[in-house]
């Protein structure tokens, strides 16, 4: 039985994934590489630094240009529409939440989203695809892994989610997608709903 779910947050509950994109080409661009947006896409979801290190030594210093970029760039994204009330009406279930973001703790000050716990890469030692922040989200939620669902729009958030035993669910938001790693799949977050109601009838 589900009864914690645990969320990534760029392009899965926030419809961020063609800026972050913006951003590292933003960032690359300034550091004089040519990186396209073909070989970012795949990539999106890992720790920054990681993102940055796989074409440059200045890794750090590119992370921090496409944050600055994408905090500039804020105002061009939202969550999507049906996350609130799905967040609303999984509350009312009993079922807990959390976020596990590559993100930076300091951008999700700025954001000041109305759910916790959130896990950023700034409290693990090692981020996605690594199992550590889900560990860490679910000892906030007191969710045995078992009992936990994971939802995410890369593979990288659903490998540590199969490594750890939770359930994986791929979200594609109209976008087609396949992975090899995936329980389920959905185009939007209030499907999550439909996916408890199935697995409790079974």
């Amino acid at each position: 039985m589900i009864r914690g779910i645990i969320f990534d947050l760029d392009g899965t509950l926030l419809n961020s994934r063609a800026l972050r994109i913006k951003a590292w080409k933003h960032a690359f661009d300034v550091f004089g590489l040519e990186v396209s947006e073909e070989q970012i896409s795949p990539l999106i979801g890992i720790p920054g630094v990681d993102l940055a290190g796989k074409f440059s030594s200045k890794a750090f210093e590119i992370e921090m240009e496409e944050e600055k970029y994408f905090r500039s760039h804020l105002g061009e994204i939202t969550l999507y529409d049906d996350v609130d009330c799905t967040m609303k009406r999984l509350t009312s279930m009993g079922i807990r939440t959390s976020i596990v973001t590559s993100s930076r703790r300091a951008l999700l000050d700025i954001l000041k989203l109305p759910y916790n716990p959130v896990v950023t890469i700034d409290d693990v030692e090692v981020g996605k695809p690594d199992p550590e922040p889900y560990l860490k989200a679910l000892s906030s939620m007191k969710v045995g892994p078992k009992d936990c669902m994971v939802v995410g729009d890369a593979e990288t958030d659903l490998i540590p989610a199969r490594d750890i035993g939770s359930v994986s669910v791929f979200i594609g938001h109209g976008v087609r997608k396949f992975s090899n790693y995936a329980d389920y799949y959905i185009d939007e977050i209030s499907e999550v709903l439909k996916i408890l109601e199935k697995m409790k009838k079974n």
